[in-house]
């Protein structure tokens, strides 16, 4: 895939560190991989637990860091059908994704957390038999609206899945075991308030982290006043109710 191709060389974002978070979804851009004000959310959620973010979205390299414009709805969704369609074992997409990934593994000592929107599940699912797991990284992967398979669990891996309650993306692309709904269609469900309660209960905080300030991120991104990107925690007020499988 082209677009790929131009991060051939590029350097990751990534610094060393003992635990982080990372999206990791289909790109609605071919030239850029800058996240919505919604995921940064997520992340400043996250933060606050002890969790490393990458400010960026995959493939997490210093050419991905742009600001912030929303495709067009058509356009994206086309592209992430792309991109999922090439999310199969043995492709050139493949192998440039299990790269990437890899990048990430090596640069985290103890716990990486992937949040596998959409088309990212299938993405992880692919790329995961090609990339080593060093010695004492624990894998959380939490699929947010997934499309297609999530990797298998178990050793060192970790697998959760999320859905939006009216998410029929969702429902017909991931036949696997859902461990929490939540409120909301495929897009707003994923980084909705609800949505991150749920990545919270089903992770928790990553090992050895203890009460101290939110950690520095991978990369440092200028937010327009205003943006909801930098709500924090305070994105979670008014957070809706994320209800268990099974529950009544």
């Amino acid at each position: 895939m082209r677009w790929l191709d131009a991060h051939a060389s590029a350097r990751p974002v990534a610094d060393v560190v003992d635990a982080r978070v990372a999206w990791l979804t289909g790109q609605s851009s071919w030239t850029h991989s800058a996240l919505s004000p919604a995921q940064h959310a997520v992340l400043d959620a996250l933060a606050v637990d002890g969790w490393t973010p990458v400010r960026v979205g995959f493939p997490w390299t210093d050419r991905a860091v742009a600001p912030y414009r929303a495709a067009p709805l058509v356009v994206a969704s086309a592209r992430n059908a792309v991109q999922w369609a090439a999310a199969r074992p043995v492709t050139a997409f493949t192998r440039e994704t299990a790269r990437h990934l890899q990048a990430l593994l090596d640069r985290t000592r103890q716990d990486l957390l992937l949040l596998c929107g959409s088309t990212g599940a299938r993405m992880a699912a692919a790329a995961a038999p090609l990339v080593v797991v060093p010695d004492g990284l624990h894998v959380h992967v939490v699929g947010l609206g997934p499309v297609g398979a999530l990797p298998p669990p178990g050793g060192v891996w970790t697998v959760h899945a999320v859905r939006g309650s009216a998410d029929p993306l969702s429902r017909w692309g991931f036949r696997g075991h859902v461990d929490v709904d939540v409120p909301g269609g495929h897009l707003a469900a994923a980084t909705s308030p609800a949505a991150i309660d749920a990545v919270r209960r089903l992770v928790g905080r990553p090992r050895d982290s203890g009460p101290s300030a939110p950690p520095t991120a991978d990369v440092a991104v200028a937010h327009p006043a205003g943006d909801r990107g930098r709500d924090g925690p305070s994105a979670q007020r008014g957070r809706g109710d994320a209800r268990p499988r099974g529950a009544s």
